[in-house]
């Protein structure tokens, strides 16, 4: 399990981070080339979509080959490889199950590396740490979700039209349910 490569490292300055939330590595679990392991602390580079596992020590962490790793819990939370699971045709990286059920509906956090010389991107880190005045690199967040049908068709969504046709014979409950919700708002497409 720790004989992958060490994890890559961003030696410039920068603000936000390039996790999928936080620099805390949290516990979970990985079913990885086949067998499963527990009591791990882990973390996703959400710039590389790497799942970076702490070693024993503590001092390095190292880079999980995705090729093998089909599955992963992370602070309670399940997470898919889905080339893994069902081939090349399929979109890399690691999607959070954000609603289980006969489908599924999951998301994938992307950080980007870009300049901000005049500060106006701060918005967009998406992480709440500490704020370094004078450095030009953040790392700009942003989501994809797809919907993972039960015979395991994905179909990437980008808004809620989208979503709603696969659950067209609940249209009206569902959306006398959001207008309630968003009295207040429009509420973002995740919590949709």
């Amino acid at each position: 399990l720790y004989r992958g490569h060490r994890a890559y490292g961003y030696p410039s300055p920068y603000n936000g981070t390039y996790y999928w939330t936080s620099p805390l590595f949290r516990t979970g679990s990985v079913y990885f080339n086949g067998k499963h392991y527990d009591d791990l602390l882990l973390n996703v580079d959400a710039v590389r979509q790497d799942l970076l596992v702490k070693t024993i020590s503590g001092r390095d962490d190292k880079v999980l080959n995705a090729e093998y790793v089909e599955s992963f819990t992370m602070d309670g939370h399940r997470f898919l490889n889905l080339r893994t699971l069902y081939g090349s045709d399929a979109p890399a990286g690691y999607w959070e199950v954000i609603y289980d059920g006969k489908a599924k509906i999951l998301k994938q956090v992307v950080r980007t590396l870009m300049q901000d010389l005049e500060g106006h991107m701060r918005s967009e880190m998406g992480y709440d740490g500490e704020y370094k005045n004078g450095v030009f690199n953040i790392f700009v967040y942003s989501a994809k979700y797809c919907y993972l049908g039960e015979d395991g068709t994905i179909t990437p969504i980008r808004r809620r039209s989208q979503l709603m046709r696969f659950y067209k014979d609940r249209k009206r409950e569902i959306n006398r349910h959001i207008s309630k919700q968003e009295a207040s708002g429009m509420i973002p497409l995740e919590e949709y």
